[in-house]
């Protein structure tokens, strides 16, 4: 027969052998760690108070969530109503109550935002996430914050999102405030100006009635040489003679300003922005879909995970200094022998 064949045949044989030392060995050490259980369970009760120790030191991590979505309209009305007020002549310079809407959300976001990075870097970090809860929609969002109790997750975030709509309805109402004296200003002038534009139009009438008495005068016009006046310019006024051009010349020197329409509407505009109150004590940057709630379960220390790792590492510990410890009693009786 071949040797190579011989050797061939004999391979099976070999690695059944093999195998059943290696299930041998496992065998061996099993029962090895079964005779040391004792050691074994006393170094996994030992993790397990470590662990319990641990849990009892360690800080708890406790977060709070909330819901937000844009104010509704009733939120911002008084604000809306003022903007009214302020633009009564010029409507289409009003920002829209949809776009008010998102401005005043965009903004509340944009500024819890901020907050979250200062809270971030300060001495001692404070955890505040911002997440869209549809992912490419900015209409809602969820806030979350982290502290060492339930409460106290839930009564900080109540708190900094009172905080942060407290300063965007503040900083609303000094700039309502600073347009509401522009518009005052604006009005005033408005009003100056064409009043200034009336009297000079008086005047102007004034002395053309002056011009044509003067021009009767020379004439010797006495009477009126028309039968019908109603479309003399200034350069034939002298034509209605000096009786009626000096009646004329009384009565207008006492004769009101001639103000148009857009003179009243003015001041129509004017009355209402001066008497404009502003009220924004209702007024709010967001809407809550749900409030800060209060967190039953601790984001970590984990309680049952923690004692699972330590069980599972008590035990591999253990086992290691069960077979460690026959191995070093084998090697010295082998150096012994």
């Amino acid at each position: 027969m071949n040797p190579d064949n011989k050797n061939v045949e004999q391979s099976p044989s070999r690695q059944k052998s093999s195998n059943t030392a290696d299930e041998i060995d496992l065998l061996d050490v099993i029962a090895l760690i079964w005779h040391g259980k004792k050691t074994v369970i006393a170094v996994v009760i030992l993790f397990m108070i470590a662990a319990g120790a641990y849990l009892a030191l360690a800080k708890e991590t406790w977060t709070s969530k909330a819901i937000v979505t844009l104010p509704s309209s009733g939120m911002i009305a008084n604000y809306n109503a003022s903007l009214t007020v302020l633009y009564l002549q010029t409507p289409r310079d009003k920002t829209s109550l949809p776009d008010l809407q998102q401005q005043f959300f965009g903004r509340f976001t944009a500024s819890m935002s901020a907050l979250a990075g200062a809270l971030q870097n300060q001495d001692n970090p404070q955890t505040l996430k911002i997440d869209q809860v549809n992912k490419g929609s900015n209409d809602q969002v969820s806030i979350a914050f982290s502290a060492q109790t339930a409460k106290e997750a839930q009564a900080q975030l109540a708190k900094y999102i009172l905080q942060v709509n407290d300063r965007i309805v503040d900083s609303y109402a000094e700039d309502l405030r600073r347009t509401l004296g522009v518009k005052t200003l604006e009005l005033t002038s408005s009003l100056e100006a064409q009043e200034q534009v009336a009297i000079n139009k008086k005047q102007q009438r004034l002395d053309a009635i002056r011009e044509a008495m003067k021009i009767a005068e020379a004439s010797n016009l006495n009477n009126s040489q028309l039968n019908q006046a109603e479309y003399l310019s200034d350069d034939t006024l002298y034509l209605l003679g000096t009786r009626a051009l000096g009646s004329m010349i009384q009565n207008e020197s006492t004769r009101p300003l001639i103000l148009d329409k857009s003179y009243y509407d003015t001041q129509s505009a004017l009355l209402a922005v001066t008497h404009l109150k502003i009220d924004l004590s209702h007024l709010q940057s967001y809407r809550y879909i749900s409030e800060p709630d209060l967190p039953i379960h601790r984001d970590s220390p984990k309680k049952t995970l923690v004692m699972l790792l330590a069980i599972v590492l008590g035990g591999v510990f253990g086992s290691a200094v069960v077979i460690g410890r026959s191995a070093a009693a084998n090697y010295r009786l082998r150096k012994n022998s």
